[in-house]
């Protein structure tokens, strides 16, 4: 060999070793960080972890009847399960372009899964939709953009991976700190996301949000991370996912701001309607969950904690 080639030679082990001396020292965790984020622009840094796992017994996904090709892939709209026979979501979830209402007898609802391409026995449900309910306000003047499913076949009792959301109380306050669980595309124009993510955002004035949206107004709920560095929101196939503080649904994924952008999220207020939704499903044969007022439990508490007392006092004596 002559001495060009050992020059040469000698010149790529350089490299080599210069090469494996950068990956050496850099800060992997800002690589990964780094790609990770260009990767994962859906609801944008969104997570999956074991919270993912306690949001996901209160979600459903929506689906057609027929697979395209595979288990999952008719998936277009998430929903909140309020009812032992009734699913709550987005108006949008039930029209076409043309503003022309689905037939129920298209629509599947699928619960009990975190993964939605998988079908696990005696975990999956399945039900076909027996008939579905949009308020006037939304056919109308679009406004209230909530829809109700009744589901043909009702969720199960007592099931570990199927639980009822709760209908608020009272209006929830800003900065109340939420989580938007959904199989939305994991960035824009990307693929649907095959397990439940979710992001983690903070309720925020209606005034300051429409000063972001560079808007007159916002008659929604409207949220968002503060770290600049996180872009998190819904994206397509996300609507109808609901805005959760703990077991509570407070709002539904109706609009669309945008897709791993800074700008806040907005959300269709759910206490506004929480009458017209406990009227749709009694009057259609459901049940709803027996959530008495803070009056009522600090009366109903004290009592039966007075009674107590008492019983004690004179077991004693």
């Amino acid at each position: 060999m002559n001495t060009q080639n050992y020059l040469n030679l000698l010149h790529l082990l350089i490299l080599y070793l210069l090469i494996l001396l950068i990956l050496l020292t850099a800060d992997h965790s800002k690589i990964v960080s780094s790609l990770t984020f260009n990767r994962a622009k859906r609801l944008s840094d969104a997570n999956y972890d074991e919270e993912s796992f306690r949001l996901a017994p209160y979600v459903v996904s929506i689906r057609t009847r027929s697979v395209h090709r595979y288990f999952g892939d008719n998936h277009f709209c998430s929903g909140v399960i309020v009812s032992p026979t009734f699913v709550l979501t987005s108006a949008h979830c039930l029209i076409n372009n043309r503003r022309v209402v689905y037939s129920s007898r298209v629509l599947t609802i699928v619960a009990g899964t975190v993964n939605r391409l998988k079908y696990i026995p005696n975990r999956t449900f399945i039900s076909t939709v027996d008939s579905m309910m949009l308020p006037d306000n939304f056919t109308i003047l679009n406004k209230q953009d909530l829809a109700i499913l009744k589901v043909t076949t009702a969720f199960p009792r007592n099931h570990k991976y199927i639980s009822l959301a709760k209908l608020p109380l009272e209006p929830p306050t800003v900065g109340l700190k939420c989580s938007v669980p959904g199989w939305g595309r994991m960035y824009r124009g990307g693929p649907l996301a095959t397990y439940l993510l979710y992001i983690n955002v903070e309720l925020i004035e209606p005034q300051l949000c429409a000063k972001k949206l560079n808007v007159n107004a916002v008659n929604l709920l409207c949220a968002e991370e503060f770290d600049p560095s996180i872009a998190q929101q819904p994206c397509g196939g996300d609507w109808g996912s609901p805005l959760l503080h703990e077991d509570t649904v407070h709002g539904i994924v109706s609009v669309l701001v945008g897709c791993g952008t800074n700008m806040p999220s907005v959300y269709t207020h759910v206490y506004p309607s929480v009458k017209w939704i406990e009227g749709k499903i009694v009057t259609n044969g459901g049940s709803i969950q027996p959530v008495r007022n803070k009056l009522e439990y600090f009366i109903i508490t004290h009592v039966q904690t007075a009674s107590f007392l008492f019983f004690v006092i004179i077991y004693e004596n």
